[in-house]
């Protein structure tokens, strides 16, 4: 698979669950400083039963993906592995990425462009090549 696509589906689980996460906490502060009946604390107190469970499936389907994106990022070290995990495994933008390492926007972009391209050699051309070998076989 493209390192690219494991990166993003990486970013993607994240984004979903920090989603899922402020829609739950919502709904627990709505449920708090609700005054209505008891039964539409319990019609609430049902579905985040019901998005706690769906958010921990999410959770798990995250772990695995973030693992595979973790191998993708053993190829880098200091500032592009650093950016990248930021961005991918964390969910950052990169504004945000840029503020917190004490970058520019610009410095930040060519650390991704540099990671991303150190990471196609190491995985992607590989595969390349593989297939290509057995093709010929």
């Amino acid at each position: 698979m493209n390192s690219l696509i494991v990166l993003k589906k990486a970013r993607e689980t994240e984004l979903c669950i920090q989603a899922e996460l402020e829609h739950i906490e919502r709904l627990h502060r709505i449920m708090k400083t609700s005054g209505k009946s008891r039964r539409y604390a319990e019609e609430i107190a049902e579905k985040l039963s019901l998005l706690e469970t769906q958010l921990n499936e999410n959770i798990d389907r995250a772990v695995d993906t973030k693992r595979e994106a973790l191998c993708i990022l053993s190829a880098l070290d200091g500032y592009e592995r650093t950016v990248i995990y930021r961005y991918y495994i964390l969910g950052e933008d990169w504004s945000k990425i840029a503020e917190k390492m004490y970058l520019s926007e610009r410095q930040v972009y060519y650390y991704r462009k540099s990671a991303l391209k150190k990471i196609e050699e190491k995985y992607d051309r590989r595969d390349l090549w593989k297939s290509e070998k057995e093709l010929k076989i």
